[in-house]
This record gives C-alpha cells, sequence and structure tokens, in this order.
C-alpha cells in the first residue's frame, strides 16, 4: 500500500512540476516584444509615483523561480529607485543573487543609465550582500539613495535561531533577564537585515504559494502581493502592484 502511495504522490509532484514549467515557458515566449524592450522614462516614473496615496519604504521581492534573470530584476530595481523606494530586498533560497551579486550589480548600472539618463547623478545605491555591510550609511538630503539587500535562505530562520542563541547567551551571564523580551529586542539581535526596517511589500514571483523561507519574523505586518513570474515583467505590472499596495488598509489586527 505504501508503494502505490509513493508512486501517486510521485505522479502529483511530477505533474505540478510540469505544469509550472508549462506554464514559465508560455509567459516568457508570449510576451509582445515591444513590452518587453520599451525604455520607461524618469519623468514617468516620478509622475506615476505621484499618483500613489502611499509608497512602500521598504520592498521586498522573492524569486521563486528556478531561473533568475538579472536583467528584469534590475529593471525592478531601478524602477523602485525611482519611484522613491529606500530599501529594497531581493531573495533567492539557494542565495545565487548574492553570489553573483557583481553580475546583478553591473545589470542595475546599465538600467540606470536606461531609465534615469541625466537624473541618475541624484540616485545612488549600496548593494549589500552579506552580514558585515548590511548597516545602512545615513542617508543624506541632496542625494536619494536606496539600498539593495541581497537575501537567501540563511537570513531567515538561521537567523532567528541565532537571535535566541544570542538571547539566551545573554540570560545565562546575566546581561539580560527572560522577561526582558519583546519586539525591539528580537529586532535588534537579528543581523541579517540590521539597519533595514520591516517589508511593508512583499512580490512573490512564480507559481508557489510558499515564501520559501523569506524573513519570517520581519514581515509580521507585511502586505504580500504575487506576480505570476518576474521573467519579461514589464513596468505596468510593477505599477498595478504599487496601485494594489496603495489602495490596502492596513488595520494591524484591530
Amino acid at each position: 500500500m505504501a508503494f502505490y502511495d509513493g508512486i501517486v504522490l510521485w505522479c502529483v509532484h511530477t505533474i505540478l512540476t510540469l505544469k509550472t514549467l508549462l506554464f514559465t515557458w508560455l509567459f516568457r515566449t508570449w510576451k509582445p516584444v515591444e513590452t518587453q524592450y520599451r525604455k520607461v522614462a524618469y519623468s514617468r516614473c516620478c509622475n506615476d509615483s505621484k499618483l500613489l496615496q502611499k509608497i512602500p519604504i521598504h520592498l521586498g521581492l522573492v524569486i521563486a523561480e528556478n531561473q533568475i534573470s538579472y536583467v528584469d530584476i534590475a529593471n525592478l530595481v531601478v524602477w523602485c529607485m525611482a519611484v522613491g523606494i529606500s530599501y529594497i530586498s531581493v531573495y533567492d533560497t539557494r542565495g545565487i543573487l548574492k553570489k553573483s551579486h557583481s553580475s546583478l550589480s553591473s545589470e542595475i548600472e546599465k538600467k540606470r543609465d536606461d531609465v534615469l539618463g541625466h537624473e541618475k547623478e541624484k540616485f545612488t545605491y549600496q548593494l549589500h550582500h552579506t552580514l558585515t555591510t548590511s548597516k545602512t550609511d545615513q542617508i543624506t538630503e541632496s542625494k536619494k539613495k536606496s539600498h539593495i539587500l541581497l537575501l537567501s535562505a540563511q537570513d531567515g530562520r538561521p537567523d532567528i535561531v541565532q537571535a535566541a542563541k544570542g538571547y539566551c547567551q545573554q540570560v545565562y551571564e546575566q546581561l539580560s533577564k527572560s522577561n526582558d523580551i519583546d519586539v525591539e529586542l528580537i529586532d535588534s539581535l537579528l543581523q541579517a537585515t540590521s539597519g533595514f526596517p520591516d517589508p511593508d511589500l512583499l512580490i512573490r514571483f512564480g507559481t508557489t504559494s510558499s515564501l520559501l523561507g523569506y524573513l519570517p519574523w520581519q514581515i509580521r505586518l507585511t502586505e504580500i502581493l504575487s506576480i505570476p513570474t518576474h521573467w519579461n515583467i514589464d513596468y505596468k505590472s510593477f505599477m498595478n502592484v504599487l496601485h494594489n499596495y496603495a489602495g490596502t488598509q492596513q488595520r494591524f489586527g484591530k
């Protein structure tokens, strides 16, 4: 009986995998070429951002797909910069972006030229890909600086485990009391997002309903929206998500 159950589960898993691959291939292939390569001017981003009732301070991007497009992620990052989003985190569970951060940085530079044009000198950014560079510099008033944080599975639950161990060690050494624990204390112990506010909006790319371990503690009050794939993502789809977020009313449990 167990053998047949295993066969059934394997078949279901195979069918779902093939469905996901077929859907992603169709979405990439049938996307109009002119939409994919159409330039988005900074003036358009600026005007569109004025129509939003609210803009997220920290936008998270979860790449729940096996293949990653550096060009399309760079587009998303630069569009975030152009509409005034100060903190951007990009998560892939295997840490591919962390390992290839220089490739992503090169694509971001190209897209800054394309989108921001002569205005690009007003927009600076810092790419954080290791824990030692996660603390952000003070943002100056003369320039609009964005901070881009690359995350992997190690920055989710394992970071919470390390924070718990650190707190227990403080209690053991009588540096803290067991009843001192609160939200602010836990935030201070977490290293992966040190210096970053919690995400206001999270965009999940892919057909899975899972967040694949993205920062489970920091998304307590985060609005989560989905797009089928980040491949060939266009500006209109990006702005639609921001408009959906701007129209939400967060009650914070009330």
